[in-house]
């Protein structure tokens, strides 16, 4: 009898560490006429989150190669959620991926992953 509490004990802490370890830090940030703010986003390897993008004005776009983020486009009526969870540490450029006037090519930032 001991034996099946302590293995349903271990179930439930099982249980509520991946409800915890599960839950994404949330990001917000917004694109402006040529920047991102924040330009810069700082991670760490294994840490869940969600960055929402938002824009203060025209249509803008956010994409990722270097961390394999698909490209999404946002307004400032619509905006954009990317999820995913960094599996190694660097520092990996972003852009914005849909043209959005002369200065659009200067539109960048970086996602930091560390250790």
């Amino acid at each position: 009898m001991p034996m099946k509490r302590i293995a349903a004990v271990i179930v439930s802490l099982a249980v509520a560490a991946g409800a915890f370890a599960a839950e994404a830090r949330k990001i917000e940030v917004v694109a402006k006429k040529y920047e991102f703010e924040p330009a810069k986003i700082e991670l760490k390897v294994g840490e869940p989150v969600e960055i929402t993008f938002r824009s203060a004005g025209t249509k803008h776009g956010f994409v990722c190669k270097a961390l394999n983020l698909e490209k999404v486009v946002f307004s400032k009526d619509e905006p954009a959620t990317v999820t995913f969870t960094p599996e190694k540490a660097g520092t990996f450029p972003f852009k914005c991926a849909k043209f959005c006037g002369l200065g659009h090519g200067g539109m960048k930032g970086e996602i930091v992953v560390s250790p």
